[in-house]
């Protein structure tokens, strides 16, 4: 089924994510009365485009609004091939010009960093053709449209309230449907699957922005979930303490991990991780990338919480107890 209907004027699409272990991205197609609002969109490649650009013909979408709840390219690699303009947190817009003005250096001082934090650097090199955020991203100059925390999107009847919840990125926002109680949660809230709370440049301690996001989340009624991913779900507060218990889970393995000074590569194999494969050095480049980003999100959090210290030695942060 390429469309189906979740609740009345709004449609999900499964836009495929090609040798990509998330599988699918939730596109989902608001519409209300002339207007439609398109909510996250996959990754700049053909089969992603002609899912997308089929499903708009077949509910005959004409110039709708393209919003991405987030940077990542699976949420807005693919608006760049539909629209000139996108709505996109001010926060999330910073960032993305800030990578723009930074170009092949903003990467390559990421790279540098997971260096020093133990990740092989003939692997770290690959990155740079290999990133989601470099290889799938479509790149225009968008006429961003900034929204702001509490700021409210109104299409005919539908109203979307936004609610910035940092954590999975720096600017992340969820919408929220009050009068249906439907919140579309982007990366924030998965339930099949954990989001990725990796380190990055604009944020310090994402795991902090991401777990006090939660809490945010608490104070809406919510009787209908839709995630950027895999499956829907209908108990917003039973999964928020889930997603609290997982990541606690993974302070205390990053921990105990410390039994002498480590840097992040050296931690992540001791850290529980939702796959298969229990041989890290086996994975993909890229699935190493996102375990040892997140390593790094747990110990520097750690690290402001008192609990851990760090020092760089001969070019590598060390993490110690």
């Amino acid at each position: 089924m390429l469309i189906e209907e979740i609740v009345p004027s709004v449609f999900r699409v499964k836009v495929p994510l090609p040798n990509n272990p998330l599988r699918y991205t939730n596109s989902y197609i608001v519409k209300a009365e002339d207007e439609c609002l398109i909510i996250d969109t996959g990754f700049n490649v053909d089969e992603c485009y002609n899912t997308l650009a089929l499903a708009l013909d077949e509910l005959r979408v004409e110039k709708p609004l393209f919003l991405s709840t987030h940077l990542h390219a699976d949420h807005m690699g693919l608006a760049g091939r539909f629209s000139d303009s996108i709505l996109m947190s001010s926060i999330e817009i910073e960032c993305i010009e800030e990578m723009r003005r930074s170009s092949h250096d903003y990467w390559k001082k990421l790279v540098d960093f997971y260096v020093m934090n133990g990740f092989p650097k003939e692997e770290a090199g690959l990155l740079l053709r290999l990133h989601p955020g470099i290889k799938y991203t479509y790149w225009r100059d968008f006429k961003f449209k900034k929204l702001s925390d509490g700021d409210v999107i109104t299409l005919g009847d539908v109203s979307l309230r936004c609610i910035l919840t940092p954590g999975h990125t720096p600017g992340h926002i969820c919408l929220y449907d009050e009068e249906r109680k439907v919140l579309f949660s982007g990366d924030h809230v998965l339930f099949d699957i954990t989001p990725n709370i990796s380190w990055m440049p604009m944020l310090e301690d994402p795991l902090n922005e991401y777990l006090k996001s939660l809490e945010k989340l608490l104070s809406f009624n919510v009787k209908l979930v839709l995630p950027g991913h895999r499956g829907f779900g209908i108990n917003l507060r039973e999964r928020i303490e889930e997603l609290k218990v997982h990541h606690e889970k993974r302070l205390k393995e990053a921990l105990s991990a410390l039994d002498h000074p480590k840097t992040a590569w050296e931690v992540a194999p001791s850290i529980s991780w939702d796959i298969e494969e229990k041989n890290l050095s086996k994975l993909p480049v890229i699935q190493k990338w996102f375990i040892v980003g997140e390593t790094i999100a747990h110990l520097e959090h750690l690290v402001r919480k008192g609990e851990v210290s760090k020092v760089e030695v001969r070019g590598r942060i060390l993490y110690y107890c």
